[in-house]
This record gives C-alpha cells, sequence and structure tokens, in this order.
C-alpha cells in the first residue's frame, strides 16, 4: 500500500530506544500527530543483538539487576515507555505504546505496514553517539545503521529527529523547505512539503543549488569565460526554478542558491537562513533490491542539518 498523506484511520508510528535521544523523537511525532490530527504508535524493539543498554538511569539500575532476567528488563522498558505514552496523551495526542523484540530496521517498516501507518517518525543516532567533525570542519552527526535501513525500507516518508532546534508545538506556522534537483523524487517532497505546510498555516519554501563553473566574482573587467557561463547558469536555473515552482507549488517562495559547496551544506545554510523549522527530501526511486536509495545530497543532509527531515518517497506524491 502507498500512504501519501494522512487519511481516515491512519497514524504515526514513533520508534523510541529510550536513550538520552529519544525524548525528541517522541517530540516531534507528537507534533506531526498534532497537526495532522491522528494516532501515535509508540514502540521500543528490544533487539537482543544490541551490546548496549537504554541511557536512563531508572532502566539503568534495572538492567543491572536484571542483564540475566529478561522478563524483568523487558518490564521496565515497558514502564519507561509508559512516561512517555503519558506525555502523549497530556499533550492531547491519543497513543498506544509497546515493546517488541526483533531487529528494529525490519520490526518497524513491518509495524508500519500492519498498522496503517503513513509516516514513521525516528531518531537519527546509532548507539555510536551523535557527533563527529569531517575534515571540512563542519559538525556532523553519525547517522546510525538503524534510522539509514529503516528509511530505505519504510516505503512511506519517514519523519528524523535531527538537530536540536526546539520543535514548535502541532508544528503550527512552520517553514518547510524543500531542496529540488527537479527530480520526480524532489517533486514528491515538494508535493508533501506543499500539503503539510498548508494545513499547518506555514509556508513553503523551495530551493535549487546551482554550483558555479569556477572561481568568485570579480570585477566586469576580471571576469572569465567561467563566470560567464556561471551567471548563465544561475540565470537559466532561476527561470527554471520561476517555472516549476508556478507549475507545482504556486505561491511559494523560492530561493536560487549558488554556491561552490557540497548542495547539502548549500541548503543547510539557506535553510538556517531562512530560518526553516522543516527540511524535506526526496529519496530516490528503488533500486533492483526493492529499497529506496538515499542520495549522497540528501544523505549529507541527514549528517549536518540543524533542524528535522522529513524523508519522502517517490511513491507519495
Amino acid at each position: 500500500m502507498i500512504y501519501a498523506f494522512p487519511m481516515a484511520g491512519a497514524s504515526i508510528l514513533c520508534g523510541t530506544d529510550l536513550t538520552s535521544a529519544g525524548p525528541r523523537t517522541v517530540d516531534l511525532a507528537i507534533a506531526a500527530a498534532k497537526a495532522f490530527g491522528v494516532r501515535l504508535d509508540l514502540v521500543h524493539v528490544l533487539d537482543d543483538a544490541d551490546s548496549w543498554w537504554p541511557e536512563s538511569q531508572d532502566l539503568q539500575a534495572a538492567a543491572d539487576e536484571a542483564k540475566e532476567d529478561a522478563t524483568r528488563y523487558e518490564a521496565a522498558l515497558e514502564a519507561e515507555l509508559r512516561k512517555e505514552q503519558h506525555r502523549c496523551a497530556a499533550a492531547g495526542v491519543e497513543c498506544e505504546a509497546f515493546v517488541v523484540r526483533g531487529r528494529p530496521w525490519r520490526v518497524i517498516p513491518e509495524l508500519a505496514e500492519e498498522r496503517g501507518s503513513f509516516l514513521i517518525a525516528i531518531g537519527p543516532y546509532g548507539s555510536s553517539g551523535p557527533r563527529k567533525v569531517d575534515s571540512r570542519g563542519a559538525t556532523e552527526s553519525v547517522l546510525g545503521s538503524t534510522a539509514q535501513r529503516v528509511i530505505r525500507a519504510a516505503g512511506r516518508p519517514v519523519f528524523v529527529a535531527t538537530g536540536e532546534r526546539p520543535i514548535p508545538d502541532g508544528l503550527q506556522g512552520t517553514r518547510w523547505f524543500v531542496g529540488t534537483d527537479f527530480s520526480d523524487s524532489s517533486l514528491a517532497a515538494v508535493s508533501w512539503a506543499k500539503r503539510a505546510a498548508a494545513r499547518v498555516g506555514g509556508e513553503l519554501h523551495i530551493a535549487n543549488v546551482v554550483i558555479p563553473a569556477g572561481g568568485e566574482d570579480k570585477p566586469d573587467e576580471e571576469r572569465t569565460w567561467r563566470q560567464v557561463l556561471r551567471d548563465q547558469s544561475k540565470l537559466e536555473a532561476g527561470k527554471k526554478l520561476s517555472e516549476y515552482a508556478n507549475e507545482h507549488a504556486p505561491g511559494a517562495q523560492i530561493h536560487q542558491v549558488v554556491s561552490p559547496d557540497y548542495a547539502s551544506h548549500a541548503l543547510c545554510q539557506a535553510a538556517e537562513e531562512i530560518p526553516a523549522d522543516i527540511m524535506v527530501v526526496g529519496t530516490h526511486r528503488q533500486s533492483v533490491l526493492g529499497r529506496l536509495l538515499i542520495g549522497s545530497t540528501a544523505s549529507r543532509c541527514l549528517r549536518i542539518a540543524q533542524l528535522p527531515i522529513l524523508m519522502v518517497p517517490e511513491s507519495a506524491r
């Protein structure tokens, strides 16, 4: 089944690992559930292959006492999950919560299909931790393998709780930022963001990045043929972006970005300058293995963005 936008009886499935990063994921799921008026299913997948324990002090104490007693430990997990369930209820969101066993990257998409979830919310990090610094000096996140696998297998939009910016209540009045390369996958992202922004009384921003042919801006007398081509490319891309927005998202604010940097860095910088609240990125069409592909730009955005990212498959148009 293809899940493009909320339908009667739909839900959001939130997978939480109950680590210190877990509450942000639940916060994002609560805000989305309120925005779309749907039920929230909260799940923790107990992965027997994990060699780490949740960071909550209450759970750590229980884990130390009960590592040989899986039943007691699972009961402790359920108690911790119920705390999050109560937080959902306090926010006015209908919520069911449960602990299941299996591999998270397999169980979460299966549960989403089983429970009719049109959207999945997950955290971005694995047990390896949240931060590293890349060779360019930019701060990047280490995207967990579970998040990558869920995105590839989900078959529906996946909200990833990246960044640290506060999440507006019910996503009301939020600014939705979409980077487009005019492909079918980015069109799905634009379509989804347009409807989401309209639903929450927000703004839609669409950006395209042009990588210059080379060189910085110089006085007219020093202009080179490379810079002439750069300006020509910018004008052509700007015209194309304007026509694209008029056709697919009338009223959207457009941003033609020229940057010698990676497209991902340019997009994230543009999103910061707006400042946007949500970034929306399209995932590529399915591979021969039946899994969605995360392009290099989308993958890097997931590592460096300081705001939540919604990954939208091409099928969700």
